[in-house]
């Protein structure tokens, strides 16, 4: 009988633990305070580059790809619940899918098969030499969501300025994001 409420209690206290964990980026949880996250990110080679009381701007690599991190946290409490990546701009649809398709090969690595859109409005299509101007004019989707047990990652193609585009990768934190409709 004392086996037995022993491995109950172990059990829900696993439990316990596992449902208050946090999705990670670069290995920190996505957690506390927005000066301590960024601390950490600078220590694992990011510079800071702009912050003010709700986000900070970082420059660095991931993935081996020079990269902009956009830290966001809860306007209250300052805690990190999100995690924006943008890669360069690029002018050339090749060059952007291709940055997409390697980053997605990345990130499935890690977290398993997406859920994605990749696809172009009819009657629009890829290979008619003006997939950019379909992206920007938000006629091609190109998404891929990663449900993880901690919240989303989303890697997908943004329209920027006029017929070019960029990736953007963003981890999101399900606990701390709760927390950001009662504190706005």
């Amino acid at each position: 009988m004392k086996r037995l409420i022993l491995t109950l209690a172990l059990t829900v206290l696993c439990l316990s633990a596992a449902a208050q964990g946090h999705i990670e980026f670069e290995g920190i949880p996505v957690d506390g305070p927005l000066t301590e996250f960024v601390a950490k990110l600078c220590a694992g080679g990011f510079a800071e580059y702009g912050s003010s009381d709700t986000s900070c701007i970082l420059k660095g690599k991931l993935y081996g790809r020079d990269c902009t991190v956009i830290v966001k946290a809860t306007p209250e409490s300052c805690i990190v619940y999100a995690v924006n990546v943008t890669f360069p701009i690029r002018n050339n649809w090749k060059v952007c899918k291709t940055d997409y398709l390697e980053l997605q090969s990345e990130l499935s690595r890690l977290y398993g098969r997406p859920v994605k859109i990749e696809k172009f409005e009819r009657p629009y299509r890829e290979g008619d030499g003006l997939e950019l101007h379909h992206l920007n004019m938000g006629l091609c989707k190109w998404i891929s969501t990663y449900n993880t047990p901690y919240g989303p990652v989303t890697l997908r193609m943004m329209p920027v300025i006029v017929n070019n585009g960029q990736i953007m990768v963003s981890w999101e934190d399900s606990a701390n994001a709760s927390v950001l409709p009662a504190e706005m």
